[in-house]
Formats: structure tokens, C-alpha cells, sequence
């Protein structure tokens, strides 16, 4: 008697992507998007108000007198 051959099963394949996953994943996608748009702004913005402090701070501390000396403003 010979030995029966040996049945292997396929391949695993994934299955097919539905009509409301694909949706679902170009919505996701899209929301990130406007996510990362978002906290590039957010940064920019919390950069901008830091430098403001930062200026701020230092003319406070040197003095008006001394970061505005009069007259600056004109030409002589």
C-alpha cells in the first residue's frame, strides 16, 4: 500500500477590504491630517509666545532706559 498524498492547506490570505473599511480608513487618515496641522500650529504658536516672554524678560531686566536710549528713532 502506498501512502495517501499529503493535503496542505492554502496560503493565508487576508481577507478583502469591505466598502466601510475603506471609508473608515481614509477618515482616519484625513483626521490625521488635521491632527498634525493642528499641533504644527499649536508649536508654532507656543514658540512665538516663548520669544515674546524671552524679550520681555530681558528688556525688563536691562531697563527701557537702557534698551531705548533716546533718540534712537531719529537720524541726526
Amino acid at each position: 500500500m502506498s501512502k495517501p498524498a499529503e493535503t496542505r492547506a492554502e496560503t493565508v490570505r487576508p481577507p478583502q477590504a469591505t466598502l466601510a473599511l475603506e471609508r473608515a480608513q481614509v477618515e482616519r487618515q484625513e483626521h490625521r491630517t488635521e491632527r498634525e496641522v493642528l499641533e504644527r500650529r499649536s508649536v508654532v504658536r507656543g514658540l512665538i509666545v516663548l520669544a515674546v516672554v524671552a524679550l520681555l524678560v530681558s528688556v525688563a531686566r536691562a531697563g527701557l532706559d537702557r534698551v531705548f536710549v533716546h533718540g534712537w528713532w531719529r537720524q541726526w
